[in-house]
């Protein structure tokens, strides 16, 4: 076992101890918080992959290109010229883009 394994194992026997010294009546609660810890933990690390993905795919110039070529092409089938309106607008707010 390398030193990262034995701090692991170490680490989970103390708190396996932690837990065997807390009163019967509040390992409910203590259930209840470790479960929510680990949950937090795997939202968190999925919150923090969605954005690398996004963030990556943002970089990707060519997929921008696309996109704002799809974009151009909805936006001048719309019908509603008011529509239209609110869509360059929005366009016009993003800080990387001029037209």
């Amino acid at each position: 076992m390398n030193n990262s394994q034995n701090t692991a194992t170490k680490q989970r026997l103390d708190l396996l101890t932690e837990i065997k010294k807390t009163p019967e009546e509040y390992i409910p609660e203590l259930l209840n918080f470790v479960r929510l810890f680990r949950q937090s933990i795997m939202t968190k690390k999925t919150s923090i992959n969605a954005w690398d993905n996004a963030i990556n795919q943002i970089n990707n110039s060519e997929q921008n290109e696309e996109k704002f070529k799809q974009l151009f092409e909805s936006w001048a089938e719309l019908d509603d010229k008011n529509e239209q309106k609110e869509t360059l607008q929005i366009i016009e707010s993003l800080e990387s883009i001029s037209i």
